[in-house]
């Protein structure tokens, strides 16, 4: 009892502060088979051709026409404006890319698009909601945040099936309908992903040059062992544990040098979802539930969560907690080979003189590789409010948009490394397994539902910091039953909601 008691504490101090911090598409690697099972093939043609420019796949049916109206963007902040809309033409490379991808969709229907940012997660969906009830028409299309007011939206009757808008199409190739399946309720896909969201996740980058000292010590370039499926926990592991430097002679301390750098909070989450563990999952009775540790994940996890408490004690890792005090420790001063970072926060390092390098987070084990790699994404989600002045116009302008999407996430990627794609074929390719293997599941997105479920979700961090005294088996067994129960309560919500 006094363990649930502290964990309410923790979490009713910051889950606030946590939901501030914490809010990919299809296009795919290229794969093929050979005697020892799947490798992804090596990029070749990384420079845009004309059909990537101009974008290749399904093309809407949708008739050229003159709505001569406007349709407007609700768009919670953690979206990142600057990935979504741009108000003008613009010499920045991204903003022109976003503006050509308005024009395209005014020159084929005749809408102008206007996007408004709604606020941090804790501040969107009660405007939203005010706006949807009374029917302003102030907003058309709702990018949400990727857990947070996510199920009172729902459970308010605020936003629809997407099935049931007839102007989507749901099986066209820029609609990820595989993610969007995996976090629907009975069914129902409120929340929608497409080529429009640049994917929000984190990935390991690495320092070049370091990396380049330990070359010898490595059976194949870290790129490979993403291709050849070699890429896994205890690569990563391995790879870290190559280096510690104690530059005072006086122990570990933040002015060594490291393996591995980061936060031990958000992104040790990624960790279970990129090990193909389900934080909630369909159960043998078709109810969803807890599943971090049924007879599926039990052994996974206890040794996940052993292998990276190992990591984050040992010397060669520097892992700072969710305090506000963040060392000096990172990437771009050459006193890490690796970092956990956030994607949009990789930008940063072009500040800095630093020759980097990304990788996908890695698989449990290369039996995995039948699933291949997952990234747990942090992007929102598309949301068509119950209340729309004109159907029609704005499903049509998710459409176009959505198609309209190649050129924009090329330019991402460029922003991103800071160079053109053809100047950095690996990283090209790292980013699009990345972005081709977003995944999420009913707890990681349905979290908010009860803090039971809140604790399950922010686990793998709570049990692998220093000193902690949490015990796997005991510290899901005071969350699950409670956890259970909440969720049943929710689907009931939502269906009588829908109904």
């Amino acid at each position: 009892m006094k363990r649930f008691i502290s964990v309410l504490i923790v979490f009713s101090m910051l889950l606030s502060a946590l939901a501030l911090a914490a809010c990919e598409d299809k296009e795919g690697a290229e794969r093929e088979s050979d005697t020892e099972g799947k490798v992804i093939s090596a990029a070749t043609d990384i420079t845009p051709s004309e059909t990537e420019t101009e974008e290749a796949g399904d093309v809407p049916d949708i008739d050229v026409k003159n709505y001569g109206d406007t349709v407007y963007l609700t768009v919670q902040s953690d979206n990142r404006m600057d990935t979504i809309w741009a108000e003008e033409s613009s010499a920045d490379a991204m903003s022109q890319a976003l503006y050509d991808r308005q024009m395209k969709v005014k020159d084929h229907i005749g809408v102008d698009i206007y996007a408004k940012d709604a606020g941090r997660p804790a501040e969107y969906a009660a405007p939203f909601m005010t706006a949807v009830k009374s029917k302003d028409g102030s907003v058309d299309v709702l990018l949400a945040c990727s857990y947070v007011g996510i199920t009172s939206i729902i459970q308010g009757g605020y936003i629809q099936d997407l099935n049931n808008i007839p102007e989507l199409d749901l099986e066209a190739d820029y609609w990820n309908v595989d993610y969007m399946d995996s976090i629907a309720i009975e069914g129902k896909r409120y929340l929608g992903y497409s080529d429009m969201n640049m994917a929000k996740t984190h990935v390991i980058t690495f320092n070049k040059d370091i990396m380049e000292q330990y070359s010898d010590a490595l059976d194949e370039s870290v790129y490979d062992s993403v291709r050849n499926y070699h890429w896994t926990i205890d690569e990563m592991i391995s790879l870290a544990n190559l280096v510690y430097v104690d530059s005072t002679s006086d122990g570990k301390t933040v002015d060594d040098t490291f393996g591995l750098v980061g936060k031990q909070w958000i992104p040790f989450i990624i960790f279970g979802s990129s090990c193909n563990i389900k934080y909630v999952d369909m159960n043998e009775q078709g109810e969803y539930a807890v599943s971090v540790y049924n007879d599926v994940n039990k052994s996974k996890m206890a040794t996940l969560i052993d292998k990276l408490s190992t990591l984050a004690a040992s010397d060669s890792a520097w892992l700072w907690d969710n305090s506000n005090t963040t060392p000096e420790t990172y990437l771009y001063d050459g006193r890490a080979l690796m970092e956990l970072r956030h994607t949009h926060n990789v930008i940063e390092y072009l500040n800095h003189d630093v020759n980097f390098g990304m990788l996908p987070y890695p698989m449990f084990d290369e039996a995995q590789k039948d699933v291949g790699y997952l990234s747990l994404n942090w992007d929102g989600y598309i949301c068509m409010p119950s209340y729309i002045r004109n159907q029609t116009m704005a499903a049509e302008t998710v459409e176009l948009l959505s198609h309209y999407s190649d050129n924009v996430r090329l330019t991402y990627y460029e922003k991103l490394l800071g160079k053109q794609v053809a100047d950095a074929p690996d990283d090209k390719q790292m980013l699009d397994i990345i972005w081709d293997s977003i995944v999420s599941d009913f707890g990681l997105t349905y979290m908010s539902i009860d803090v039971s479920l809140n604790n399950i979700f922010y686990m793998i961090p709570m049990l692998t910091l220093p000193h902690s005294t949490y015990e796997l088996a005991s510290f899901v067994q005071t969350n699950e039953r409670t956890a259970n129960k909440k969720i049943s309560k929710f689907i009931k919500e939502v269906q009588s909601a829908a109904n």
